[in-house]
């Protein structure tokens, strides 16, 4: 290699010095520099789409908890006990003759068992129990069923102290 280069002209050696620093510098640019700017700029937009969505949940948590402020000072309790409640409420909703067993655990909980329900009713079944009612929802396992749109779920709800 050293006798190639002393064999060259000085205007050669400068032509390919120059050729050479020139390539190592495309290459720097686009194996390092490119790809950490591209980098950059995606994390940029990703940083700003997730205080988008920070500013944004803030909000509706804000939201929801004057909604539940509300519905705790409107949801009385009516005497009744919370295996009633509940037993009337699922079969208000529909879910009558999935509810195949409801046990009381201690004095304010309860496992709920439910075979071939329609995912569409049960789910605003519990919202309802948990928005309008002094209930809250501890434990929720869901299985699909061999039928389209049923699921056996497995409940805990308890009972909110007022």
């Amino acid at each position: 290699m050293k006798v190639w280069w002393d064999s060259l002209g000085a205007r050669e050696q400068w032509l390919v010095g120059g050729g050479a620093v020139l390539a190592l510098s495309i290459l720097v640019y686009v194996l390092i520099w490119e790809p950490f700017q591209s980098s950059h700029r995606r994390l940029q937009h990703s940083v700003a789409e997730q205080r988008t969505d920070l500013v944004w949940m803030r909000q509706v948590a804000q939201k929801i908890q004057r909604l539940g402020n509300v519905g705790a000072m409107q949801s009385q309790s009516d005497g009744r006990s919370l295996l009633t409640l509940v037993d009337q409420t699922a079969r208000t909703a529909g879910l009558g003759t999935a509810l195949k067993q409801i046990n009381p655990q201690g004095d304010d909980k309860l496992n709920v068992r439910l075979d071939a329900v329609e995912f569409d009713k049960l789910l605003p079944w519990l919202s309802a129990l948990e928005r309008e009612h002094p209930i809250i929802l501890v434990n929720l396992n869901v299985d699909r069923t061999g039928a389209s749109g049923l699921v056996n779920a497995r409940v805990i709800l308890q009972g909110r102290r007022p």
